[in-house]
This record gives C-alpha cells, structure tokens and sequence, in this order.
C-alpha cells in the first residue's frame, strides 16, 4: 500500500529534502557537469548537421538547441536517480568530481575538456543565481519519492511527477535563450552570408588588420 501524506507533510518533506541534499552533496559542481554535457551535445548536434549540409545557422542551432535539450532532461533524470539511491542508502557516496583527471587528456583534448568544464560551470552559476538550484532539487524529490499519495483537499495527487516539474521549471529560460541564440544566428548570416558558424561570422564582420 502507498505511503499517504498530508500537504504539509508533503511541503516540509520537499523542503528538508531539499535543505539536506544542498548541505550533504555538492550540487553545484553535478548542475555545472549537466549544463557542460548538454553543452557539448549541442555543439555535437551542430557540427553534425554542418556536416551532413545544413549551413544555415538558425536553423541549425534551432535544431541542435531543442536535441540538446532533451540531453539536459536525460541529464537530469540519470542525476535524479544518483540523488534518489543516495537518499535512501543505497548508493557508493556522493561524487564530488575528485576523480576527474584532467591531467589525463593532453593537447586539444584537454582544452576541450577544460573549455566544457568552465562554460558548465558558468552556466550552473547563472542557474544558481536565478534560484534554480531548489528547482532541480525538487525534480530529484520527485524521483526519491515517487509513488507517495499526497492528500490535497478533495482531490489525491501521486509523487513522481519528475518530467513535468523539470518542464514547468525550466521552459521559460529555455525558450528565451532558444529566441536569443536563433535571433542572433539570422543576424550574423545575414551581416555575413558567406559564414556558417557563430565563429566565421564573427571573424568575417570584425575589421581586418591594415
């Protein structure tokens, strides 16, 4: 049978839970290894799709954008089952990122790695300072404790709902880097049509030395 809560319960659950996770594990270092890996995703995307001939760039990057997307909510649930085992004693500890070695990939390998690394860590940083942390945190108390019966006046709601609460927290932010990225990708090919990456567009439109 269902465990069954009451809405407060339900409320200093979800809060504790949140509390405890962001005191016991470091979350921000996981947040900034999920924003680089989709990072990376949709570069791969891009590059592919260059490949394969698709040289217009807001297109491409609308593309590789919303596939990159579906990496991060990947992302997110394999990180929300890492949080859930660990909630109930049955994972090997906490990852800090200690055994990352970065002295183990030389030359270009280990600039992309690095490069990964600081953009994923500017992203969670960013994400950190518009709240966004809890939000995630609340994905992964979906996930620990799906299946639990919450009682809401007449009506009775089942944990587990981790999709949804990922969507509800993050279309917004998503959809407005979505119009910035695609808006400034029309912009740069149309001031220099010649170019299909952000790169060549930029080096195409900056004055040439004399």
């Amino acid at each position: 049978m269902s465990q069954e809560w009451g809405q407060a319960r339900y409320e200093r659950e979800k809060r504790n839970f949140i509390e405890r996770s962001r005191q016991l594990r470091p979350v921000f270092f996981h947040v900034a290894l999920i924003f680089g890996a989709t990072w990376l995703a949709g570069w791969g995307f891009s590059w592919l799709l260059l490949a394969f001939g698709m040289t217009a760039m807001p297109v491409r990057y609308a593309i590789s954008f919303f596939l990159s997307y579906l990496v991060f909510i990947g992302c997110v649930r394999v990180w929300a089952d890492f949080v859930s085992r660990e909630s109930s004693g049955s994972g090997g500890g906490a990852w800090d990122g200690s055994a990352v070695d970065l002295g183990a990939a030389d030359g270009e390998g280990c600039r992309v790695m690095l490069a990964v690394l600081a953009l994923g860590l500017a992203a969670s940083a960013v994400f950190a300072l518009v709240g966004g942390l809890p939000l995630l945190l609340e994905v992964a108390f979906e996930v620990a404790f799906a299946g639990v019966v919450v009682r809401r006046l007449s009506r009775r709601v089942i944990v587990g709902d981790w999709l949804g609460a990922l969507i509800r927290a993050t279309w917004l932010p998503t959809l407005v880097a979505l119009i910035v990225l695609v808006t400034l990708a029309a912009a740069l090919q149309a001031m220099a049509p010649q170019a299909q990456t952000f790169g060549a567009a930029v080096k195409a439109l900056l004055p040439k030395p004399p």
